[in-house]
């Protein structure tokens, strides 16, 4: 064979393997349940202040199955108002030299990975930008979306966030809570996720602090403690961390939520496990003076008590208002209380449950929710019982249980059928001493345990407050109905003998609710 022909030959066969080689057929799976794996579900640059910049991290992104995957679209939501910036497997501008903010059809082989960069620019200085600046990235394939969060911290603050999953022993979350750890009102501090207060551990919180908590967020205090030190004039305050004027009175908006996932009969279960803002788990001695609480799902959650304590919360001199389901939640709780102010809940102002020992005095309860929604909740809910496996379980408040010189009272007492006082009390007949007493109430329901209520108790009176409209409720006139007795004993006279709003009150004869008339 000549060498002409054997160069001939040579270069077709060349030819016909590259084409056969460009002509290889990929085979995609259409099964929408065959879903792609992340190296991380949140990118979360929390180092970005000490750049005022930008910084970059990876994502993995990986195909775990036999087939190929074509991902249709992977795109930043908030495209070009997005302050992050992608680079997908090296490409990072458009067509038209733009930063990129979407990708179409996107091949994965079987078992193979892609890597996208994130960038993110912010100017934490800056006093207007939000306290948690976030963005997603979005996955589609095969008609299923997958998300990667992206969360940058877009201002000045104390940030605190526990990475790891709460219920998954091989990755537990980490424990970013030193064990007497105190917060100044130095910067704002700014909770992200879940954290947790150790047991036989302390959370102080200072005078003046300001605490922004992100949805899905709070403080689980498990078995340990938290002391919130306000004072008259250095409140601490708890909101949500969003900054616009359209959320300043927006409720709902933070409050602890654990995501479960177990499975039952082959199949993967996911639920969410709901607490408050604030979660007393078995608490020992906790304390908070001179704190508002604003704008949450629950304002604080108190369950039990731990072991050799005399109460799991003293709370006094304290706002909780605004809350969608309950101000003050209580579930067997040891609760000593005087000077609060409990208003606007989508629920209940306080849900009592379950027993406990509960010592409140000088409080005011006024429910006037208005939020869209028409309120079925009592302002108070008092609860000594359960159902279990085992039948109808007793779980009667202690004998010291009481709720002296106390307001209970909202827009649905002018309703008939409706008491702003319910109680699901099991043997009424069980308690000897009247748990409210010299309190202002609205109950018109003729089978309510009327010896739970003293003769000092005023039933289906509206107190005079200044203005529901404004949220104003000092009591107005001179009329002697409105006074209660002395709070001494259980209480020192250093604890009753100012108001909410820190004026003079009477030691002996005081003004009922939170506030005394001046």
């Amino acid at each position: 064979m000549s060498k002409i022909v054997a160069y001939i030959y040579l270069t077709i066969a060349v030819i016909f393997f590259l084409t056969a080689s460009g002509c290889t057929k990929i085979n995609y799976t259409s099964d929408p349940y065959s879903l792609l794996e992340f190296s991380e579900d949140t990118l979360l640059f929390d180092s970005v202040f000490t750049t005022i910049g930008s910084i970059s991290l990876y994502l993995s992104v990986k195909n775990p199955h036999d087939e190929a995957l074509l991902i249709d679209r992977i795109q930043l939501e908030d495209g070009l108002g997005s302050d992050y910036r992608i680079n997908i497997d090296g490409q990072g501008v458009d067509e038209s030299g733009n930063p990129l903010t979407q990708l179409q059809d996107v091949t994965i082989l079987p078992n193979d990975s892609l890597y996208i960069f994130v960038e993110v620019t912010v100017d934490p200085t800056s006093s207007s930008s939000a306290f948690i600046n976030q963005d997603r990235i979005r996955f589609r394939t095969n008609g299923s979306d997958q998300f990667v969060s992206l969360v940058a911290y877009g201002r000045n603050a104390e940030f605190h966030y526990q990475p790891g999953n709460w219920f998954d022993s091989s990755d537990p979350p980490d424990n970013i809570l030193d064990c007497d750890e105190i917060w100044s009102s130095d910067l704002p501090h700014v909770i992200y996720g879940p954290i947790r207060v150790q047991p036989g551990c302390s959370l102080t919180i200072e005078a003046g602090a300001e605490v922004y908590v992100h949805p899905g967020s709070g403080i689980w205090v498990q078995g340990g403690s938290i002391h919130i030190e306000g004072t008259l004039q250095d409140k601490v305050i708890f909101q949500g961390d969003r900054l616009e004027d359209s959320y300043s009175n927006y409720p709902g908006q933070w409050g602890l939520e654990f995501p479960i996932e177990f499975q039952y009969e082959g199949e993967n279960v996911y639920y969410t496990v709901n607490r408050g803002g604030v979660w007393l788990d078995r608490s020992a001695n906790s304390s908070i003076n001179h704190a508002v609480f604003k704008n949450g799902t629950v304002g604080l959650w108190v369950d039990s008590v731990a072991v050799g304590s005399n109460y799991a919360l003293n709370i006094s001199n304290t706002e909780i208002s605004n809350m969608s389901s309950v101000g003050l939640l209580s579930q067997g709780g040891f609760i000593r209380g005087v000077n609060n102010l409990f208003t606007d809940c989508g629920e209940t102002c306080g849900a009592f449950t379950l027993g406990g020992k509960i010592i409140m005095h000088l409080s005011t309860f006024a429910n006037y929710w208005s939020n869209g929604s028409f309120r079925q909740g009592a302002s108070v809910y008092v609860n000594d019982w359960y159902e279990s496996v085992d039948g109808i379980i007793n779980r009667p408040f202690h004998p010291e249980t009481e709720f002296k010189n106390c307001i209970i009272w909202g827009n649905n007492a002018s309703l008939n059928d409706v008491d702003e006082l319910v109680s699901s009390i099991l043997v009424p007949s069980d308690y000897s001493t009247p748990i409210f007493q010299s309190c202002a109430l609205d109950v018109q329901d003729p089978d309510f345990p009327y010896n739970l209520i003293d003769s000092d108790c005023t039933l289906d009176q509206e107190p005079p407050f200044q203005s529901e409209i404004n949220r104003n409720f000092r009591l107005e006139g001179n009329s002697t109905i409105w006074n209660g007795i002395s709070s001494i004993p259980p209480f020192e006279a250093t604890d009753v003998s100012s108001d909410l709003d820190g004026y003079p009150r009477s030691t002996l004869s005081p003004d009922k609710g939170c506030y005394e008339r001046q």
